[in-house]
């Protein structure tokens, strides 16, 4: 399944095997983010989400760099084209009655496509994550860093408050203490220290990191039924805002709705017969 959107060739789209991978390609400016690149972005996710055979969506960026963030060469030259460009894609996702309806109040479209798509979502952070490099991989479920890697929250540097949700974001990631050191002060930060916050799950060396997270990415796809991932997507997002009972309750629904789906009966089948699932999104 596509949207109908044209891309440039500053993001690249491809998918093997159940993994979508999409990739900055502007390796000359550390894949620092132009309009036309965040639209063909969330155009992307919009595709890999409304793709039945995408069962995780991997982010990555060219060269020495994750994402620099903003261009600030564009500012000014065309912010509010690009925001008319995100108006005007198609809105793909097809969320259920039964699955996370609480994301679409909690969340709008565009920059947060990555948590309301159905699909996990995996950050490969191969260098720079400067602004809203930073903010793109936090919107994601799964980040792993590079050696490499540097992060850094820019935004009390040039005037701006914590954008695009990254208020919200990171208190709940690493706590309120933490998360104001890295805001107010805007420091940078390495992969190591990423990882002992509680932003990163690893830190891989440079030659290893998107091996492995290929082979993680193929493993989920593999092996996870599509229905109970985009179930826990959904709780891990809400339940950190719902009472303990809610969640309860919320997981009590989302149990007996797996319970009656095709792919449940072949997790049990395949368990039985010892060989790899065959699942199927049903």
């Amino acid at each position: 399944m596509t949207v109908d959107f044209q891309p440039t060739l500053e993001v690249i789209y491809s998918v093997d095997s159940g993994v979508a991978t999409l990739t900055f390609n502007r390796p000359e400016k550390l894949n620092a983010l132009t309009p036309d690149m965040m639209a063909d972005f969330f155009g992307y996710v919009d595709q890999a989400a409304a793709d039945p055979s995408v069962r995780v969506i991997v982010i990555t960026g060219a060269g020495r760099g994750f994402s620099a963030g903003l261009d600030l060469a564009v500012i000014g030259t065309g912010t509010s084209g690009h925001s008319q460009r995100i108006s005007n894609l198609p809105q793909t996702r097809q969320w259920g009655d039964d699955v996370g309806p609480k994301l679409q109040r909690f969340f709008s479209t565009g920059w947060n496509n990555l948590i309301t798509s159905r699909k996990p979502t995996i950050a490969a952070v191969n260098g720079a994550a400067f602004g809203w490099g930073f903010i793109l991989a936090l919107h994601c479920d799964i980040r792993f860093a590079s050696k490499s890697a540097l992060f850094n929250a820019t935004f009390a540097r040039i005037g701006v408050p914590a954008e695009k949700g990254i208020g919200w974001l990171l208190p709940r990631l690493i706590g309120t203490a933490r998360a104001a050191d890295l805001l107010y002060t805007a420091r940078r930060f390495d992969g190591i220290e990423a990882e002992r916050l509680g932003i990163v799950n690893a830190v891989l060396s440079d030659e290893e990191l998107m091996s492995h997270v290929k082979t993680y990415a193929l493993a989920i796809a593999a092996n996870s039924a599509p229905r109970a991932l985009a179930a826990m997507k959904a709780q891990i997002w809400t339940a950190m805002d719902d009472t303990y009972d809610d969640a309860f309750a919320a997981a009590n629904l989302e149990q007996d709705l797996c319970t009656g789906t095709e792919d449940f009966r072949e997790a049990f089948s395949s368990y039985k017969e010892k060989r790899t699932p065959v699942f199927k999104g049903r």
